[in-house]
């Protein structure tokens, strides 16, 4: 399942619904349009599903980082420089999501990549966090 948060406009999550008929969900198909990331990051990870926004906050803020490190997300982040048009976003979306699809399906989580205007994917790693395949348990005391 591949979720659009609230940042990806209504109009694109349903043309993209029209030709990926149940494999896309949007923010609002099942919370208010006000749900914090605090609710739906976890859940989206916890179900295991794809995730793309174009919130800039969830890679600028320790603590949406935090939530993506904490609960194993794997998510996309179009990182344009200007405001998109709902077309634009659609051609980038189109022209993209099998790539994303890929990486979600063989990329460790959490993970984070941005996705700028011309589809190019740059991995984006916080200071201090470690691929899930380089963390260890916490050492019994």
């Amino acid at each position: 399942m591949i979720f659009l948060d609230r940042s990806i406009p209504r109009s694109v999550a349903e043309a993209l619904k029209a030709v990926r008929p149940g494999e896309i969900r949007w923010l609002e198909d099942d919370s208010l349009h006000s749900t914090p990331d605090e609710v739906w990051i976890p859940e989206v990870a916890r179900r295991e599903w794809l995730a793309i926004s174009r919130d800039k906050n969830i890679r600028r803020r320790s603590r949406q980082r935090e939530l993506v490190f904490r609960h194993g997300l794997g998510c996309f982040i179009l990182s344009q420089r200007h405001d998109p048009t709902r077309w634009q976003y659609l051609k980038l979306l189109a022209a993209t999501l099998d790539e994303m699809e890929r990486l979600f399906r063989h990329q460790p989580r959490p993970f984070m990549y941005l996705v700028d205007g011309a589809g190019r994917f740059s991995p984006y790693q916080p200071p201090g966090w470690l691929p899930v395949d380089q963390l260890r348990p916490p050492a019994d005391g």
